[in-house]
């Protein structure tokens, strides 16, 4: 094996350390740094509005600092990346451009496994490095290992009116996510649930039904170590007319609520209170049914409110619903091993007639959490 191989193959089992359901829609990467032909930094991309993989690597090798944003020269001069690194700043976009800190690192040579796909970034980093005097060698031969890991990425790459989107819910073994009554704590147990809360963190934005705020309360936070301001994604929230009552958990805490409706709202002082404070409001057309027009949600989240990634946590209606409308592109299950039977099943829209209609799902990613059996899945085509 060759030295680009070898060193491409290290890179490319550091991007198989992420996975898809806390990246999308990033792709997965993986990244080698390299000083006087030694490696002294791993890294890969691991969460969706977390460190690059060439920032995580630069870290790993000390030429990084993320507290203060402070980058060292000279402890890096060579990386090896799977996907060329980014140049854009700005906008949606969550992390520094790599190329910079690449550049600022004091990197002489670089050796990329493929090029961005996305047409509005595709080359755009390996030029700049180029202008800037770094050493740029692509090798073709890894595209199609690149393209095998980011099936979720390939997807996503393909829109431009709406965001990546996770349907998720924790259920028993028989699919139930509620008892007859309503009740639904605790399905899961606590590494699920910890888990649950490193997801929201990964996200945009969270969407709730009106019936699923209600019945179940939700704080509709991240709280994988308490709760972080800056990690809170914005809370969207349909709401069908009912008052608010100052009791409802998501209102005690400060971070934002985007409150959708699809008529007149009504005079809500616990509402007015927290548009007061920042919340912000989405008065959207109906649908046939009368509800709020979920395709119109979507694409206004991705155009005025800058979401790339968002997840769907309830309740089955809006599940159902935005499943019917093919408003998914992965789903993540928390099963419990326990037994509800009743009907209150995940997604309860108007289904499909035959078998040959159902959405397709594969590229697996499962994971045991204490007695829970978490199982995600992308939409394949």
């Amino acid at each position: 094996m060759s030295r680009n191989n070898h060193l491409l193959a290290r890179a490319v089992a550091e991007a198989e350390r992420g996975e898809w359901l806390f990246t999308a829609p990033n792709p997965r990467v993986g990244a080698i740094a390299l000083k006087d032909g030694h490696v002294v930094g791993r890294g890969y991309h691991a969460l969706w509005r977390g460190p690059h993989a060439e920032e995580a690597a630069l870290q790993d090798a000390g030429a990084f600092n993320p507290d203060n944003g402070e980058v060292v020269s000279g402890v890096v001069d060579e990386m090896v990346v799977t996907l060329e690194p980014c140049s854009a700043r700005g906008g949606v976009k969550k992390r520094p451009a790599c190329c910079e800190l690449l550049v600022a690192a004091g990197v002489r040579k670089l050796l990329v496994g493929a090029i961005d796909p996305d047409t509005r970034h595709e080359s755009a980093g390996l030029e700049q490095l180029a202008l800037d005097g770094v050493e740029v060698e692509l090798d073709g031969s890894f595209e199609e290992k690149f393209t095998i890991l980011n099936s979720a990425f390939l997807r996503a790459n393909s829109y431009s009116s709406r965001p990546w989107i996770l349907h998720k819910w924790a259920s028993t073994f028989d699919g139930k996510t509620a008892c007859n009554s309503g009740a639904s704590k605790w399905i899961s147990g606590p590494e699920s649930r910890a888990e649950a809360h490193l997801l929201r963190a990964s996200m945009d934005a969270i969407l709730c039904g009106p019936r699923t705020f209600h019945m179940d309360n939700p704080s509709l936070t991240a709280r994988p170590g308490g709760v972080d301001a800056e990690l809170q994604p914005l809370r969207v929230i349909i709401t069908d007319g009912r008052p608010l009552s100052a009791e409802l958990n998501a209102l005690s805490s400060p971070a934002e609520c985007l409150w959708v409706c699809a008529a007149e709202v009504i005079d809500d002082p616990v509402l007015a209170k927290r548009l007061e404070a920042g919340d912000r409001q989405l008065r959207l057309p109906e649908d046939e049914s009368g509800r709020v027009d979920l395709a119109a949600l979507c694409a206004s989240l991705y155009a005025d409110f800058g979401v790339r990634r968002l997840l769907v946590e309830g309740g089955a209606q809006i599940q159902g619903a935005m499943v019917d409308l093919g408003l998914v592109d992965a789903v993540v299950r928390y099963e419990g091993p326990i037994l509800f039977g009743g009907g209150h099943g995940a997604a309860l829209g108007t289904g499909v007639t035959s078998p040959d209609e159902a959405i397709r799902l594969g590229l697996e990613e499962r994971a045991d959490l204490g007695n829970d059996l978490r199982r995600a899945f992308l939409v394949i085509d």
